[in-house]
């Protein structure tokens, strides 16, 4: 009489639960450690920077006010004009956060550098800027061109 055994081939699904919930903790873990998240901090406060500049450039046309873009101490400041036309920014009128409706539009990111050719960059109810400013985020740079207010990522 021939006996035959079955042998198991594979693993039970209480196995392959059990695996996969360890990877999922290791990865957890580890990789934040491997992985440094100052790259993504830089590429975040890079487009943020950006897009805030862009919005500087449309609430002055849209509004037929100055406004200014601002850099100091590694963050940005959205200003309006005291009073369309004045020039004045002394009493430093914000400019409200498209997003949130915040009071102030700023930004800033730990560890990451801000800075730029002319701190200050003012928008004309036209949208052109007072001067070229070229601004540099970590390695990234963004220029602006003053005839036109057009602001872009001129990073090599």
């Amino acid at each position: 009489m021939l006996s035959r055994s079955y042998h198991q081939l594979g693993f039970t699904l209480i196995e392959l639960i059990l695996v996969i919930v360890l990877l999922g903790i290791v990865s957890a873990v580890a990789l934040p450690r491997f992985i440094g998240s100052s790259g993504f901090d830089e590429r975040v406060l890079f487009d943020d920077t950006l897009n805030a500049v862009r919005y500087t450039q449309k609430v002055a046309i849209a509004t037929g006010c100055n406004t200014r873009f601002s850099i100091s101490a590694n963050s940005y400041t959205v200003l309006r004009d005291d009073s369309c036309d004045s020039g004045n920014f002394s009493s430093g009128l914000t400019v409200n956060h498209p997003a949130n409706g915040e009071s102030s539009y700023t930004g800033k990111q730990a560890n990451v550098s801000l800075t730029a050719t002319q701190t200050n960059t003012t928008f004309d109810a036209l949208g052109r800027a007072d001067n070229n400013n070229t601004i540099s985020v970590g390695f990234r740079r963004i220029s602006i061109i003053a005839a036109t207010g057009f602001s872009y990522d001129s990073t090599p």
